[in-house]
């Protein structure tokens, strides 16, 4: 059972009066729509509304026939605080609840909404939905920086989720040239993995289990497994680009040492091919320092290789080392497929309207950051049996989810802009697995990026416009690097790969000295050597600083030489979205649950001691309640204490004081230490931890 940290009064919804509008096609589609698959637009305010408003309607009528009565609509207070958790991703400034309060306009929530899904701030709070549930890593060499922004571009940018996921099922190439790669990447050499994943993740069925035997609780054979897995047997994580300047830097060598020559002009053709390949392995082992990273950025198909079953295969349907032809798990059905368009044919079958899961499955997914459950539960491991809480209304947000496109930024405009989401939340925790009878949303803890960046706010105000410029300019910098390298003449390539050698020497030289360097600071501090523990300190810093200015003095192929991409570090005053994923296990953002980006969706709201003692002594917090904040430098300016209380309402938890609280608290208020201890009370309640 969950009980609401503190009740608000009945306000009536506030939104104008929309006229009803019938379309053949969807509830909500425009006749300028009708004549293509895909709008080419986002929807206009008019059918956002009316997709509500049918959601809403179903909804009602459902809850109506189990004997259920909805919520009462939130008051304005608490409206604009979930508004902006859940839309933006963080608490609204004083200045911006205020502004909405003081608002007596009717269609302020729908205004308001329409703001916020626009603005940078979503863009923010999607991307942290998105690279938790791809389990995207930032600093995975050089693909997972391309990754990063290629994802974060995309999504700002509004391309269609079914886009962005066909062109990430059908990547190929270096990721300098084609970032999407970077999926498939993420996991290399786990292939099977990535298959279970890719399942799970775009059609909601765990199918994991059977990549080793037929699914114990499920009708998945091994052998369904392993037809699904063929479409990506193709993949080889090989560069054609490093193999084509190894053959120019060979051509070169051949046409400059006259004495090759004669092998290679032998009649026989044997001994012009070992006279070749010897001068090929011979390069090759020359550029290694060069071109080792190559082949770990990049994906070609290969049309000889298959998957094959398992040695260790013991069903009647097939023997081991059985090479397996490609088939999908259900829906349309693939045969025939030519190796080379088998991830091409995996894409489309996936991201096909006439998949029975994919719409549904990210309809489900989003339904659940918004209200937080899904009307089917668990997201992510769906059976023909389930029918979800509200079956009408699930079979409707799926046509809706086709209906715009697959534009996720206008999906959740409907989700926001339904009465549901201005319910006030459920006094009854819904149980994970199980289905919930949606009377209102689910009361919930602020995510750890959400967080993070109210933190922020209450530290610096609105930065939802400050942007980690870093990561973009250093993966255009490795696109610059990558397109020199492969333009650079043969002569210039041996040189740089003697360059690529000694960085890799210095490398090694510099790893051994700071290590003994690092022993030597360990065996000082124990023996409670300061002095010597500083000098140490002293020469290790030295050490560092002569390591990156010897790296700065070299070519700028240094990037494409690098294994980590090691993106730009965000200032402290940017938003979680801005920094390198996922954030370090120390981190405030992951002792609150942030995502280690290992498994989809891997946050979590569990509540542990360690996060009591982050809020009451961690530096985040430290930072909010700093007297050089946002917040506090305000409250210092404020003379008055009723004023002073009033903004700390406003700065904490989006609404004035009621007349108790001004009772209870003003005394607090008039004293100026007072006001920091009650602002320290307030920072660690459950009225501003939880949204209701």
């Amino acid at each position: 059972m969950v009980t609401h940290p503190i009740q608000f009064p009945f306000y009536p919804m506030l939104s104008p009066r929309i006229k009803q509008v019938s379309y053949p096609l969807l509830a909500l589609v425009a006749p300028s729509l009708l004549a293509e698959a895909t709008p080419s637009k986002p929807l206009d305010l008019r059918e956002i509304l009316q997709a509500a408003a049918k959601i809403d309607q179903l909804l009602e009528a459902d809850l109506k026939a189990k004997k259920l009565q909805p919520l009462p609509i939130v008051s304005e207070g608490t409206f604009v605080r979930r508004t902006y958790l859940n839309i933006v991703g963080r608490i609204p400034t004083a200045m911006e609840a205020s502004r909405f309060l003081d608002d007596k306009t009717p269609d302020k929530r729908t205004r308001l909404i329409e703001q916020l899904i626009s603005s940078p701030g979503y863009d923010s709070s999607a991307f942290n939905y998105f690279a938790d549930l791809l389990r995207l890593q930032t600093n995975e060499e050089q693909y997972g920086l391309g990754w990063h922004v290629w994802l974060r571009n995309s999504l700002a940018s509004d391309k269609p989720w079914n886009n962005i996921v066909h062109e990430m099922l059908s990547a190929e190439g270096h990721t300098s040239k084609n970032p999407a790669v970077g999926y498939y990447l993420r996991d290399r050499g786990m292939l099977l993995d990535n298959v279970s994943n890719t399942v799970q993740v775009f059609l909601g069925h765990q199918i994991g289990c059977a990549q080793c035997h037929d699914h114990p609780f499920d009708s998945w054979t091994q052998m369904e497994y392993y037809e699904m897995a063929a479409f990506s047997g193709g993949i080889t994580y090989r560069s054609d680009e490093a193999r084509q300047l190894v053959n120019k830097v060979a051509d070169h060598s051949r046409k400059n040492h006259p004495g090759m020559n004669r092998a290679f002009k032998s009649k026989n053709k044997a001994t012009r091919a070992k006279a070749r390949g010897s001068l090929l392995r011979r390069i090759t082992g020359e550029m290694r320092y060069l071109l080792r990273y190559f082949n770990r950025n990049e994906i070609v198909e290969s049309r000889s290789q298959e998957l094959k079953l398992p040695d260790d295969y013991q069903y009647k349907d097939g023997e081991p080392g059985e090479v397996i032809q490609p088939a999908t798990l259900f829906g349309l059905q693939a045969s025939e497929v030519n190796p080379e368009d088998r991830r091409k044919v995996f894409a489309d079958w996936v991201t096909s309207d006439e998949n029975p899961y994919f719409a549904k499955v990210i309809a489900n997914r989003l339904w659940r950051r918004t209200f937080g459950h899904g009307l089917v539960d668990p997201v992510d491991d769906w059976s023909d049996k389930l029918k979800g809480s509200h079956p009408e209304v699930l079979n409707y947000i799926e046509k809706v989810m086709k209906g715009v496109g697959y534009r996720t930024r206008d999906f959740e405009r409907i989700l926001y802009h339904t009465k549901l989401f201005q319910r006030q939340v459920s006094p009854v925790e819904a149980t994970p697995g199980t289905d919930y009878d949606f009377i209102g949303p689910q009361l919930r803890r602020m995510s750890a990026e959400e967080l993070y960046d109210s933190f922020t706010v209450l530290a610096f105000g609105n930065t939802d416009d400050k942007v980690n410029t870093g990561l973009e300019y250093k993966w255009k910098n490795y696109q610059s690097d990558v397109d020199a390298l492969l333009n650079l003449s043969a002569s210039k390539l041996i040189e740089s790969s003697q360059e690529a050698q000694e960085m890799d020497d210095q490398r090694r030289i510099y790893q051994r000295k700071n290590r003994e360097i690092q022993i030597a600071i360990t065996k000082a501090k124990a023996a409670g050597n300061i002095q010597e523990e500083r000098r140490l300190k002293r020469q290790q810093t030295q050490l560092r600083a002569n390591g990156r200015k010897k790296q700065e003095s070299m070519t700028g192929m240094s990037a494409v030489t690098n294994r980590s991409s090691r993106a730009g570090r965000a200032a402290v005053n940017m938003r979680a979205s801005e920094h390198p994923s996922p954030f370090s296990a120390g981190s405030m953002v992951r002792q609150f649950g942030g995502s280690d980006r290992n498994s989809p969706e891997a946050a979590h709201t569990d509540a542990t001691i360690p996060q009591a003692l982050t809020l009451l002594n961690g530096q985040a917090a430290a930072g909010t309640e700093n007297r050089r904040s946002k917040t506090f430098e305000a409250l210092a300016e404020i003379t008055n204490p009723e004023q002073r209380l009033e903004y700390l309402f406003l700065a904490f938890y989006s609404c004035r004081p009621s007349a108790a609280e001004k009772k209870d608290l003003l005394p607090l208020a008039e004293d100026r230490e007072d006001i920091f201890t009650l602002a320290r009370a307030m920072l660690t309640s459950k009225r501003y931890l939880f949204v209701q």
